[in-house]
């Protein structure tokens, strides 16, 4: 599975089947948690629990079945970790999903206290990512839930402030677009519009209710960043609110 593959196939899974990951399954994934510590440094950790028990509580009412695998995305208290927790945790997202695995962005709705995290000085345990196989049949309150979050979803256009009209906008920066708008966020409101001016891609937060729409403007860079590589332009963000995209072709 190619990345854009998982920018399509990726979903908010709310249902896991009860099937526990294989260990040379598991072992790619904590040999990728380690890369992306080393990449970011952030202390982000990874966490299994037996068969059948769950490595993070989570809400029964947005949740169903049991998850033995879970990310802790820790980062420092502060904007520019916030983002980079958004980042590199949805590379992580993106990595589980081209392993054929569930995943869901959970910044509220779990037991923080069944997370055994360690959590440094200056640091908060921002997201957990609960990894898993997707269960095979989708409960109709899980269907209820995601119809009710994707309705809130915005007009492709209205990711954008530009310059030119949509239409006219570079392949490459249009599927950008079309990646934020696939992807995840974690206020379920996707606060992030892309700028592009004179040429010049940049990121900017229309709507800034709490911290954690910093965790959805690393998300949506990084979402981004992989639909721009689809079309062939290769490039890197500044970090921030207003960070500039540079294309490396």
């Amino acid at each position: 599975m190619t990345e854009w593959e998982a920018v399509e196939k990726r979903i908010s899974c709310r249902a896991y089947a009860a099937q526990p990951l294989d260990e040379a399954t598991l072992q790619k994934l904590r040999s990728y948690v380690e890369e992306l510590r080393k990449a970011s440094g952030l202390p982000f950790q990874l966490f299994t629990a037996p068969a059948g028990e769950a490595a993070v509580k989570l809400s029964g009412a947005m949740f169903s079945g049991t998850v033995s695998v879970c990310a802790a995305l820790v980062g420092g208290d502060d904007p520019l970790s916030a983002e980079k927790v958004g980042y590199y945790g949805q590379d992580l997202v993106l990595y589980a999903t081209r392993l054929g695995l569930g995943t869901c962005w959970v910044a509220g709705t779990f037991d923080r206290a069944s997370v055994a995290v360690t959590i440094g000085d200056g640091e908060k345990l921002w997201d957990v990512i609960p990894i898993g196989y997707a269960a095979q049949k989708i409960p109709a309150k899980q269907k209820l839930i995601r119809a009710s979050i994707r309705a809130r979803d915005r007009a492709l256009e209205a990711f954008v402030e530009s310059d030119v009209p949509f239409s006219s906008l570079p392949e490459w920066v249009q599927k950008g677009v079309t990646a934020i708008r696939l992807g995840p966020s974690a206020v379920n409101q996707q606060p992030v519009n892309i700028v592009y001016k004179n040429g010049q891609v940049s990121a900017r937060l229309w709507k800034k209710a709490n911290d954690l729409v910093y965790n959805d403007l690393g998300i949506a860079k990084r979402q981004f960043e992989a639909g721009a590589v689809a079309c062939g332009m290769n490039g890197q963000w500044d970090w921030g609110d207003g960070g500039e995209f540079h294309c490396c072709v």
